[in-house]
């Protein structure tokens, strides 16, 4: 239906259920409309769950609780008629499957109202009634049909609002269908259907319009919101493939947008990041921005293609493929012109290691940002190792500067595979730099990288050049690789996670040359790129690509 993975009852439980009753109880409170007064008067069984102290997430229990048995979280529901907590049933009926086959959350809603079944009524009845209250609040409490859709997807983050999930499902039959079920449908409604509207909002162009006051208008959009979907409508498309697309922007700035499944990096997307530099070069634009607007940034490289060749033991091709991703970073970070990374929600892996080489990151202050390849076995090999070690070095940048504790911290970061909460958490974990920048409203980000790119453009800018690194070497990596047998020996991580460390610790110490050695950066890439092969050829590492292609979360073997 387009809504979080929470839903109704986990939300209810992140905010608090005596929050939610006291919301309730003020809405009625202050109402006339006695029908209205029915809705928001709060179930018997809320009030005795309040009384309970039942109140969710704060107090351990709410519509879940969450147990731990033998070492494992384990998530009970709760039984409305009894009040007890009971293992969770995973529904499965043909309107779910059919949803789950189609992509979108437009065809995936119109899938699942169509199935039939005792959950396509349900997802029925309670839809219905929130389009038809928010059709008759039109005017009361908004005074267009785009600012009610913004506040349900700014506030429950819904990826459709109430009229856009309207013309998803189809305007018209959807009203028959009320009508016959004897619903009251909102005279504004009925009547914009009388005069042949057939649904709320309509696009030509790249613009957009929705209805008011009985005819289109143009929706206006602040100038801080780029919209690259209408940029392509409007053929301002400079080059693309399968997997990615290079986006005039306006005032010489392009937006290389990934555009793949999950927005995974593979050979196409490489591609065109070199292919939009030679673009950028031949039209002399200002620079490059790196966003996309899908659900999130990237997921990481193709995980499933890697897994591919490893099973085949074709090393050489699992060679390039790593030669290509860094060779790629490598001349992206010596580029001659401006490059700005945009990323927001989940930025993962091969995600993080294509913002690396920008000159300046702006993410959404929702970004669960991380390097998080001991997940799947192996270590970052694009880049990610090489970069965070050179940006500990320059932390350290005064040889009597100890720099052992920036590289025990680094170690710690992308061995446990820590994942930021937040663009501010990203900060603190040290994933982006103090240079680097938080947007709250995602819908301005692109606009706001273009500025960037615009600034730097007009500030004599120059590419960043080769620099070399001071390492901990022979000594550190000791020191590394002891606190990972500590762990080890605790219990904490298992016979192959020690392996992986000892091969992260090695890469992160630069080897083993003498501490305090200035090494070069392709240095640390032919490290990282041998670590990377070497883990791949273990049973254990690729038992770890499958379980987490198959399964969405990591195998701890």
């Amino acid at each position: 239906m387009g809504r979080p993975k929470s839903a109704t009852f986990r939300t209810l439980d992140l905010v608090g259920l005596d929050t939610f009753l006291h919301v309730a109880d003020n809405v009625r409170d202050n109402v006339q409309d006695e029908a209205e007064i029915e809705i928001f008067t709060v179930p018997r069984v809320l009030q005795d769950m309040v009384s309970k102290g039942w109140l969710g997430e704060k107090s351990g229990q709410g519509f879940y609780r969450k147990l731990k048995e033998k070492g494992e979280s384990k998530i009970l529901a709760l039984n409305l008629q009894s009040l007890t907590y009971e293992p969770q049933v995973k529904p499965s009926s043909g309107s779910l499957e059919g949803a789950k086959v189609v992509k979108g959350a437009r065809a995936k809603l119109k899938a699942l109202l169509s199935g039939g079944d005792r959950y396509s009524d349900l997802a029925w009845n309670v839809l219905k009634h929130v389009l038809l209250y928010s059709a008759s609040k039109l005017g009361e409490i908004a005074d267009s049909i785009q600012d009610i859709d913004e506040a349900m997807k700014w506030g429950f983050n819904w990826e459709m609002g109430p009229f856009e999930t309207w013309d998803a499902i189809g305007l018209v039959s959807s009203v028959k269908r009320m009508e016959a079920e004897g619903l009251k449908i909102p005279q504004w409604v009925t009547e914009w259907i009388e005069a042949g509207g057939t649904s709320f909002y309509k696009k030509e162009a790249g613009q957009l319009f929705h209805v008011m006051s009985g005819r289109y208008k143009a929706v206006e959009q602040p100038q801080e919101v780029i919209s690259l979907r209408d940029l392509k409508e409007q053929k301002q498309v400079i080059r693309s493939n399968a997997g990615a697309s290079l986006i005039d922007l306006g005032d010489g700035v392009a937006c290389l947008e990934f555009h793949s499944p999950n927005n995974a990096i593979g050979e196409d997307i490489l591609n065109m990041i070199s292919q939009s530099q030679e673009e950028i070069r031949k039209r002399d634009y200002a620079g490059l921005v790196i966003a996309n607007q899908g659900r999130n940034f990237c997921v990481g490289a193709n995980l499933m293609l890697l897994l591919m060749e490893a099973e085949d033991e074709e090393w050489d091709e699992v060679d390039e493929i790593i030669s290509l991703f860094q060779r790629t970073m490598y001349q992206l970070k010596r580029f001659e012109k401006p490059v700005i990374a945009a990323p927001h929600r989940m930025t993962l892996g091969g995600g993080v290691e294509v913002c690396l080489p920008a000159d300046q990151v702006i993410a959404t202050a929702e970004s669960y940002y991380g390097l998080v390849e001991v997940g799947v076995g192996l270590i970052p090999a694009g880049g990610g190792c090489k970069e965070f070690a050179l940006r500990a070095s320059q932390q350290a940048n005064l040889p009597e500067v100890d720099l052992q504790p920036y590289i025990n911290r680094l170690f710690e970061t992308i061995g446990m595979a820590k994942v930021s909460t937040s663009g501010y958490d990203a900060k603190r974990l040290g994933y982006l730099r103090p240079s680097d920048r938080i947007v709250i409203n995602p819908d301005y980000m692109i606009h706001e990288a273009k500025q960037a790119v615009l600034r730097l453009a007009a500030s004599d800018y120059e590419p960043i050049q080769e620099t070399k690194l001071r390492v901990v070497g022979a000594e550190g990596k000791a020191v590394l690789q002891l606190g990972a047998i500590g762990m080890r020996e605790s219990g904490y991580i298992s016979d192959h996670d020690l392996l992986i460390a000892k091969k992260l610790a090695h890469v992160l110490a630069g080897g083993d040359v003498p501490t305090g050695t200035f090494v070069t950066e392709q240095y640390m890439l032919d490290l990282e790129r041998e670590a990377f092969l070497s883990l791949c050829g273990e049973a254990k590492t690729r038992q770890r690509m499958k379980y987490m292609l198959s399964k969405g979360k990591p195998l701890r073997n």
